[in-house]
């Protein structure tokens, strides 16, 4: 992992560790998570893109993208 990501994730450890009350922290929790899951949808989607782009077979993509199949990458590629 890099440097800023490390930092990144840092910050969100902290933030939520500063928070007391636990009913609010799992909230954050919640909402943090959402916003990544999105976050890591779209970069996703955007891997999945650009390896095509380069040329690569649906089933390569998909491989790379954990082992999914060629129909589950070209899914991915379109925001599914």
């Amino acid at each position: 992992m890099t440097q800023a990501l490390d930092t990144a994730i840092a910050a969100v450890d902290d933030a939520l560790a500063g928070i007391q009350d636990p009913v609010r922290r799992n909230d954050a929790m919640r909402e943090a998570e959402a916003k990544l899951s999105e976050v890591f949808k779209r970069h996703r989607r955007g891997v999945a893109n650009d390896l095509y782009a380069q040329g690569k077979k649906w089933r390569e993509v998909g491989e790379t993208l954990g082992g999914v199949s060629a129909q589950r990458a070209w899914q991915i590629s379109r925001g599914e």
